[in-house]
């Protein structure tokens, strides 16, 4: 099926001299204006609206969007909801429909619909009958997992998200054969669950949003099956990050506290985990959720504080992902007027705790906390942080690395007067990938 191009966004923003990226950062920052949360568009996703390939942004972005090129409607910017024959939207409207289906699953709203009907989405399916599944291929598929897990080292991108999906797809093919032992089942189940949930993270941070976010749904399907709730609640928690990162508090929260359901079945350490994804959505709710947000805080570092040393995960949470994620809970509340030391010391810790080798997770914590400063303190120390994350970038290709320098530019654009804050954003610009580095002059 063709795709028809936005003609009259393309002729709306050429009607202004703006660039793709220019009006990617000028919508996101009337996005801040009015809602206290950063933009995410990007030059990228401007070029799909121009393409077609999307039709229908969120509400604040087509508000932005009609505010920057200065139109009435959304039909002037030729934005409009597309619906197929059938009634499903397609696009962005089309997986915001199965998001909805797959959270009524969980919740036990969708009636006839189990756990193994999820799995088929994702993968080629395989046939019944072959060789028996065993404990030697539940082992390759740990070890595999393994592997992948030590390679993810902060500098993963595109290309080592790819390799391990083809990985996943092939180990989906397992579970439909015969096993040697229920029990073998169960564990095969279990050792896909993990890939699965590794698989997501990786695709998160090379930028495929919606390859993660079936993984992460078929990591959830995968561990519902063999009844394993640390697994659920991990995937979960990542559809709780996958969702922060995209704006939607809504499906945050709505993953987070069923990540919680039948907490008292998870180790302390998922506990913390889970704890800190709810006070991220929570804080992204907005101030007036920040009573529970530093709630869900506490609840948090109490669970960890109680983790012991033979809690054997693929992905070990330290100390300094604890103060990480809390800092960035405290971040939402903090850019829209909340506590800004409490904000910024739990980033300074974070960083301060990494280990090395640990590239991606200090370069995110460092631009967070250069945004918060950018935001709510200096901009000339914020120039200063900023560099000092631009330097720490090294090899790392993470899209969530990058969405942070994104902010860090839009909250730059307030103070572009200032000849080091021009010069820092022009280094961010240089640092972002072509697709959505388009400069900003």
């Amino acid at each position: 099926m063709s795709i028809d191009p936005n003609a009259l966004l393309r002729a709306a923003r050429a009607s202004r001299g703006l660039t793709q990226g220019q009006l990617a950062d000028l919508a996101n920052t009337e996005v801040e204006r009015a809602t206290g949360k950063p933009g995410a568009m990007d030059a990228d996703y401007v070029g799909k609206l121009e393409r077609g390939i999307h039709r229908w942004p969120n509400r604040d972005y087509r508000a932005a969007l009609r505010q920057v090129l200065a139109v009435r409607t959304d039909a002037d910017l030729g934005l409009h909801c597309t619906r197929s024959r059938s009634g499903v939207p397609q696009g962005e409207e089309g997986d915001d429909v199965e998001r909805k289906a797959f959270l009524r699953v969980l919740t036990g709203t969708a009636v006839g619909v189990v756990a193994g009907d999820l799995l088929g989405g994702f993968g080629a399916g395989a046939g019944t009958g072959g060789q028996r599944v065993g404990q030697v291929e539940v082992e390759q598929v740990r070890s595999m997992t393994r592997m992948f897990a030590g390679q993810d080292s902060g500098t993963a991108g595109g290309l080592s998200a790819e390799a391990v999906v083809a990985q996943l797809s092939m180990s989906r093919q397992l579970l439909n054969r015969r096993f040697a032992q229920d029990a073998v089942r169960r564990q095969l189940f279990a050792a896909v669950a993990e890939l699965a949930d590794l698989t997501a993270g990786m695709c998160l941070d090379s930028g495929a949003l919606r390859e993660a976010e079936r993984c992460f749904r078929f990591a959830v399907s995968c561990a519902t099956e063999c009844e394993d709730w640390s697994l659920r609640a991990k995937a979960l928690a990542g559809l709780t990050s996958l969702s922060v990162h995209q704006g939607n508090a809504e499906d945050a929260l709505s993953y987070a506290e069923l990540a919680l359901v039948r907490a008292d079945r998870l180790p302390p350490v998922v506990r913390a985990i889970v704890h800190t994804k709810h006070a991220r959505a929570l804080g992204l709710s907005g101030r007036h959720r920040a009573g529970d947000c530093l709630a869900a805080v506490g609840q948090a570092e109490t669970h960890f504080a109680r983790h012991t040393s033979d809690e054997s995960q693929v992905r070990p949470y330290l100390a300094a992902h604890l103060e990480r994620d809390i800092g960035r809970a405290m971040l939402c509340l903090a850019v829209q007027g909340g506590d800004y030391g409490a904000a910024q010391q739990r980033l300074h810790s974070a960083v301060a705790k990494f280990p090395a080798g640990s590239s991606r997770a200090k370069s995110l914590t460092m631009a967070n906390l250069a945004h918060l400063t950018m935001v709510r303190a200096d901009p000339v120390e914020a120039v200063s942080l900023g560099h000092s994350a631009v330097d720490s970038v090294g090899l790392v290709r993470s899209e969530r690395v990058f969405a942070a320098f994104r902010q860090l530019r839009v909250a730059g654009q307030r103070y572009r007067s200032i000849p080091q804050v021009r010069e820092l954003n022009q280094r961010i610009t240089t640092l972002l990938p072509p697709a959505t580095a388009t400069q900003a002059r």
